[in-house]
């Protein structure tokens, strides 16, 4: 799933597991009154992103996002990185390195 509020770039030949969440923005607001005002509005079809921060999230050329992985906003993932199955991304990615893990960390940089 890509959830795009303000701006998901993803590159050329990018391999996108199944399960995968990749995602610009908080989906909420940490205010109570408008998190329940969304709710009111998701019955009227209408999502309002006031409050809601966003930061671009791009995606290389050649990148491999295993399985039930989580980008989330303002991540930049390096051309031919990978990053390992369930990991959450939370900083940037080089190019040509593996991430895995919960937040995700570089594990070793990858042959080019």
């Amino acid at each position: 799933m890509v959830l795009a509020a303000d701006y998901v770039e993803i590159g050329n030949d990018v391999l996108i597991g199944e399960g995968c969440y990749i995602s610009d923005n908080d989906g909420h607001s940490l205010d109570l009154d408008i998190r329940k005002q969304d709710v009111a509005n998701r019955r009227k079809c209408l999502k309002v992103w006031d409050g809601i921060a966003a930061v671009p999230v791009i995606i290389g050329d050649n990148a491999w996002i295993a399985p039930r992985s989580i980008i989330l906003k303002g991540v930049t993932i390096g051309r031919g990185a990978v990053i390992g199955t369930g990991s959450v991304v939370t900083k940037n990615v080089p190019p040509m390195t593996l991430a895995a893990g919960n937040p995700a960390r570089i594990i070793r940089a990858l042959d080019s």
